[in-house]
């Protein structure tokens, strides 16, 4: 007995609108889907998911680094109008003991924890403000908080919370900390010194402004260094963000630390007495690396210029223990 007519064009509509059913509904479960297929959506929604997530995590980021790209540039050009004021009141006898610089004046307008601005002359993403917050939160709080206070995971440079930078007190060593941004923001840019003799020739100095002072400081080390006790092979680390006001016996365990494992061999000399400046990033050779700069304050009298034509690459600087770490 055959088929009707009737009957062949119900299941021809039927087997029509199922195929386009499927065809619309690739992403969800419908009834009457088998288990490979249910498989198949299920992880296919998990990826979209994915995708959506990557998406709107990448556009949050472009979006919050543009906004402090933005931010950076109108406070640099907020600050760079006053940097010839800076130079008249210090030569004039301003600056040093209680007059707050009419830079700092505009900053703390700003932010009322301003403590000084650091550049770095030849990069453009390294001029930047620096604050300091005292308290349990206080090398944490701007790590995710841009300098006008709004919530920003580029943060904003800041001062070690033990250290003092007053009118009345200047700690031996100064640690600034600061992102390693993908975009070269912050402190994005120290990467280029790494291994980099040419580099470092181009700019050996770091310029800081406190709020009472402008002063020079020349770099003579840096290194890529571990952060735990597990990623060495004895277990020791050197803590060199702790070293904040110097005796001479701190002072020797310092600067033999820091030397040992400087990746460059510098002209600049350093002594007894003499103040640092560190600026401290993470790094990408190892999770929980870090890259670090040290620079020497500019003495009285002295001449603020480096001599680079001797720097080398120190091929006996001591590295991270990789045969640990990796």
């Amino acid at each position: 007995m055959g088929i009707s007519k009737d009957t062949k064009k119900a299941l021809k509509t039927a087997v029509k609108q199922k195929k386009k059913r499927r065809r619309g509904n690739w992403l969800f479960i419908q009834h009457g889907d088998g288990f490979g297929e249910v498989c198949s959506k299920l992880i296919t929604q998990l990826a979209v998911l994915v995708l959506a997530g990557c998406a709107v995590i990448l556009v949050n980021e472009a979006v919050q680094s543009l906004s402090a790209k933005k931010l950076n540039s109108n406070i640099k050009d907020i600050f760079h109008t006053y940097v010839e004021d800076i130079a008249d009141n210090i030569s004039s006898g301003l600056g040093g003991e209680k007059d707050i610089l009419p830079a700092a004046q505009q900053l703390l307008a700003i932010n009322p924890d301003t403590v000084g601005y650091v550049s770095i002359d030849g990069m453009d993403n390294i001029s930047l403000p620096v604050v300091q917050r005292k308290g349990s939160d206080g090398n944490s709080y701007y790590l995710k908080t841009a300098f006008d206070g709004s919530p920003n995971k580029a943060g904003t440079i800041f001062l070690d919370y033990r250290a003092e930078l007053t009118a009345k007190k200047r700690s031996d060593v100064l640690t600034l900390y600061g992102h390693n941004q993908r975009d070269l923001t912050m402190f994005g840019e120290l990467k280029y010194y790494k291994h980099d003799v040419d580099f470092y020739k181009e700019h050996p100095t770091i310029n800081f402004y406190s709020n009472y002072d402008m002063d020079v400081y020349k770099i003579f080390a840096y290194f890529v260094i571990e952060t735990q006790p597990s990623q060495t092979a004895d277990g020791n680390v050197f803590r060199y963000h702790n070293y904040i006001d110097l005796d001479k016996n701190s002072y020797n365990e310092y600067i033999s630390n820091v030397l040992e494992r400087s990746e460059i061999l510098t002209s600049v000399d350093v002594e007894y007495g003499d103040q640092f400046l560190v600026l401290s990033t993470c790094s990408n050779e190892f999770d929980e690396s870090r890259f670090v700069v040290f620079a020497r304050k500019t003495r009285k009298g002295e001449d603020t210029s480096v001599d680079t034509s001797s720097a080398v690459i120190n091929t006996n600087a001591k590295e991270p223990d990789w045969s640990v770490i990796y």
